[in-house]
């Protein structure tokens, strides 16, 4: 089933494609009876920290007396309950994620918060969804092969921006909802979001360092408890390791507040934001070394990460597993991958990811090239290990008090796609956990 539907994609022609796309948006849509024209609906689009920020909006807004839902990469929450997503993409399909929409509804939420992403406006999974609040983190390089280019990939956020901007301001329960932009203002492209935003209808909110900014982040401070900093001069707390999160609470503060939220009941609820499972999640079996898992698998992330480890370790030790996804997906970041491990880290262990229809010896031979040149030697501070659970446990093994481990590229993910369309069970937490309880 899986190679005939990725042969009837090759078949058709790209506007039937697109046709066959909308089609099906709108068509969920109706069938769950339009269940977003009955909430406030948040998107929140970017490269980096959509889930981190999506859940710290679901925070502040709950804080603030909402009954609110999310669908993301890492979870789903509706309401009070939060569980971890099975898929393997931040936008499910077109009728899992209209069907959640409607328990939302049903449960009696009143905001949703949607990760929306670059693929998923490609595919129209953003048609049948009626946003109120239009969100921007960031924007660097990713999913070229699939895109075709950064043109085309910052070009896919920027028509969700459009498509915001050309929907009609929302009326629940006799009461108008004002619509809203959130734009990064430190990102290079924030001119970009703006210019397309810029319609009488729409609140436009920005964020970032500087000084005109609605929301202004200064005096960032990283420490062992999470992240210190200054947010339009009122002192904050987030519980939540590297400093990048104040960028990520930043956009969730300048959210809410487009919702009604004054910043300084925003601050006081940042300081009990629960960490997003595998987003800088600290495993903890008693042993006598730091073991995080996260996210990160491209090069910017990984160089934030990696850095972040090097000031927990001090004089000790960073160990990490780096890898690649396959497939011809992001082929371009796989030796970049390699280069940022090999120049950050003191031991590296190169290992499977996802491989989908893609030999995963090869991949991991094209980030152990980068790994290679970045100065690593191999069998001496670098290692080819194709066996991901096996590579855990010789990260772990070769762990010594006080290093640090770091977990990279699939955080709390449930599956592993591999060959043929299949996904196997997964979560690099468990496994790291299962690793370190019989030897500590």
């Amino acid at each position: 089933m899986y190679r005939l539907k990725e042969f009837i994609k090759r078949l058709l022609p790209k506007s039937w494609l697109l046709l066959y796309h909308r089609t099906l948006s709108r068509l969920a849509s109706f069938v769950y009876r339009n269940p977003s024209r009955r909430m406030v609906v948040i998107g929140v689009t970017g490269t980096k920290g959509k889930s981190t920020t999506c859940n710290i909006i679901w925070h502040l807004l709950t804080d603030a007396g909402h009954t609110v839902g999310l669908t993301g990469t890492a979870n789903f929450r509706i309401g009070a309950s939060n569980e971890l997503s099975s898929y393997k993409m931040t936008m499910p399909g077109r009728f899992v994620l209209q069907r959640v929409l409607r328990q939302m509804v049903d449960a009696g939420c009143d905001v949703a918060v949607v990760e929306t992403t670059s693929e998923g406006v490609v595919q129209s999974r953003h048609l049948g969804i009626s946003y109120d609040v239009c969100a921007l983190t960031n924007l660097t390089p990713e999913h070229l092969e699939s895109h075709g280019g950064f043109e085309s990939y910052k070009d896919a956020k920027l028509e969700f921006f459009r498509h915001f901007s050309r929907l009609p301001a929302k009326v629940i329960d006799g009461r108008v909802i004002e619509k809203a932009n959130v734009v990064n203002m430190d990102s290079e492209h924030a001119a970009d979001f703006l210019a397309v935003s810029a319609t009488p209808t729409i609140h436009k909110i920005t964020f970032g360092s500087a000084s005109d900014s609605d929301i202004v982040i200064s005096d960032v401070c990283e420490t062992i408890s999470g992240t210190d900093f200054s947010l339009n001069g009122v002192a904050a707390h987030l519980p939540l390791l590297g400093s990048w999160n104040a960028s990520n609470a930043g956009l969730a503060v300048a959210v809410s507040s487009a919702l009604g939220v004054s910043v300084k009941d925003a601050v006081k609820s940042l300081a009990s934001v629960e960490p997003v499972p595998g987003r800088m999640e600290c495993i903890d079996c008693g042993q006598p070394f730091g073991v995080i898992v996260d996210y990160a698998y491209e090069p910017v992330s990984l160089r934030l990460l990696f850095s972040f480890a090097r000031k927990l370790a001090g004089s000790h030790r960073v160990i990490t597993l780096v890898s690649s996804t396959g497939g011809g997906r992001d082929v371009g970041r796989r030796a970049p991958n390699g280069i940022v491990a090999g120049e950050l880290c003191d031991v590296v262990v190169v290992t499977d990811e996802d491989p989908y229809d893609e030999d995963p010896q090869l991949i991991i031979d094209q980030v152990a090239e980068g790994v290679r040149q970045s100065g690593k030697i191999e069998g001496k501070n670098f290692w080819r290990v194709l066996d991901r659970r096996e590579a855990i446990r010789k990260a772990v093994e070769m762990a010594q008090p006080g290093d640090v481990v770091l977990l990279t590229a699939k955080g709390a993910e449930q599956k592993m796609c591999i060959a043929g369309g299949k996904k196997i069970p997964w979560d690099d937490r468990q496994i790291v956990r299962e690793c370190l309880r019989p030897t500590h």
